[in-house]
């Protein structure tokens, strides 16, 4: 993603806050302490890229992509992912999916913010994206970048998050029965097709998990991000399922979804 330098990225943001924002300015969120690179890679039901900058920024990050086989001109993603890391020092985290157009695929992504992530910036189809050879995805337009699959990378992961930011429709989630103890987080892509491409995490009786969820032809489908390191797993989740697409149901309510099939699950729309 795009953060042309430091200086720019911040004091915008800033600026951005205050002028947008104001309550928010008065919330004390803790930054994002970086530590020492171990091996990761986000588990056996993702694929895993390493990410570098096309325009020299020092930067280092992780995408976990899940492939949705969508066809050109349908409003079903090829693609969708989870990406995190940092440009020039500055953090970010975000989420976004991409639609088969013909001579490329155009990308839509949304910046999750609001647990010390450096960058708070929205992508409402200006990116394009292309497989330049197996294994190499190249994504120019407002990022100039490029993923290489890769069966680790040399990274150590942001904080858990624990709000989705202004960008997302952001669900609180129950078990649908009440039998179950835990709850959830969801952030559900805004820009693109509505209600396709969503992020979560929570715990499950006292299981944790992180997951990336979106649509297939046959319906939804989700993956858990389940890195094999320990020292990841803390952060992502110790649960590592897979659910094939058409496993999941959504039935809008008046306040979010019900989530049934594999999942049996409430989403409480946060407003």
């Amino acid at each position: 993603m795009n953060l042309r330098s430091v200086k720019t990225m911040v004091l915008g943001g800033m600026s951005l806050l205050v002028t947008t924002l104001p309550a928010l300015a008065q919330i004390q969120i803790e930054p994002i302490r970086l530590t020492t690179a171990t091996s990761f890679n986000c588990g056996p039901h993702l694929e895993t890229y390493i990410v570098r900058s096309l325009d020299n920024r020092r930067g280092t990050g992780i995408r976990c992509v899940k492939f949705s086989k969508g066809q050109q001109g349908s409003s079903i993603p090829r693609l969708s992912w989870y990406g995190e890391g940092t440009w020039e020092g500055a953090t970010y985290r975000h989420l976004g999916q991409a639609i088969d157009r013909g001579r490329m695929l155009v990308g839509f992504a949304s910046d999750i913010h609001g647990n010390g992530e450096d960058a708070n910036f929205n992508y409402p189809g200006n990116l394009e994206i292309r497989t330049v050879r197996p294994g190499v995805i190249r994504v120019t337009g407002a990022w100039n970048e490029e993923w290489r699959l890769a069966s680790s990378v040399n990274y150590n992961p942001l904080p858990r998050p624990k709000t989705c930011g202004s960008h997302f429709n952001q669900y609180q989630v129950t078990d649908l029965t009440g039998g179950r103890r835990g709850k959830g987080l969801r952030c559900m892509l805004k820009e693109g097709p509505a209600n396709t491409t969503w992020f979560g995490n929570g715990d499950w009786d006292g299981n944790t998990y992180s997951h990336l969820g979106t649509r297939g032809k046959n319906g939804y489908g989700a993956a858990d991000i389940c890195p094999p390191e320990r020292v990841h797993a803390t952060i992502f989740g110790t649960i590592c399922n897979n659910f094939d697409y058409g496993s999941l149901t959504f039935t809008p309510t008046g306040s979010g979804f019900n989530v049934n099939g594999a999942w049996s699950e409430k989403w409480l729309l946060v407003r």
